[in-house]
């Protein structure tokens, strides 16, 4: 039972997030959500952070492992492009941009909690490393890429709650998706991003 309360705390603080933002995540709203005593909140988890940012670790965990299924085949550059652009849509869709967008403005507002909303940040940087070592090799500068990718991914989504029909959204993806297949042709043709030409 206690374990099931803690869960369903979780989820009560993603909904929270997802429907009412980081303002309105308070201890008493989850805990409406949820069913539960508010006081709950403070015996499981010590604060309403450790709740939220239980919450995103549960979010993140389960969008990784969505990723990691997607990309498990991926072996081309062009084909990244095009599962991650739907990777996108489905974020979108399920609200996991919005929890991560809600708990990164929390964390402007409370310094104190930026460092561990950060720290939740460096699984998604070593996935995105690896799959860019995967499709380039040692022909792209992988740990360079990943960051820009997930510095480039949290933009797009922040900024897709200010263009509601996802319109100039999805036209970045597709000129991704046009100019991945570019640099897929020079990568097979010798050229290394990031460095010197080899054959061509």
């Amino acid at each position: 039972m206690t374990k099931a309360t803690a869960q369903q705390l979780v989820a009560a603080a993603l909904e929270t997030l997802r429907e009412d933002g980081f303002t309105g995540a308070t201890s008493r709203a989850i805990a409406r959500r949820a069913g539960v005593n508010q006081a709950l909140v403070f015996y499981h988890f010590g604060s309403v952070d450790n709740l939220l940012l239980a919450a995103l670790d549960r979010t993140s965990e389960e969008r990784l492992a969505a990723y990691r299924d997607a990309l498990e085949n991926v072996s081309s550059l062009g084909d990244l492009a095009t599962v991650a652009r739907r990777l996108y849509e489905d974020d979108l869709a399920s609200g996991h941009m919005t929890v991560v967008s809600q708990m990164i403005a929390g964390s402007l507002a409370r310094p104190e909690l930026a460092p561990q909303v950060v720290a939740r940040m460096d699984p998604w940087l070593q996935f995105a490393e690896e799959a860019f070592q995967r499709v380039g090799g040692d022909l792209l500068p992988a740990k360079e890429l990943a960051y820009g990718a997930i510095t480039f991914y949290l933009g797009v989504n922040l900024l897709s709650h200010l263009d509601p029909d996802q319109e100039r959204s999805r036209a970045v993806f597709a000129r991704i998706d046009e100019l991945s297949r570019l640099a897929e042709a020079l990568l097979t043709g010798g050229l290394r991003l990031g460095g010197s030409t080899e054959t061509l």
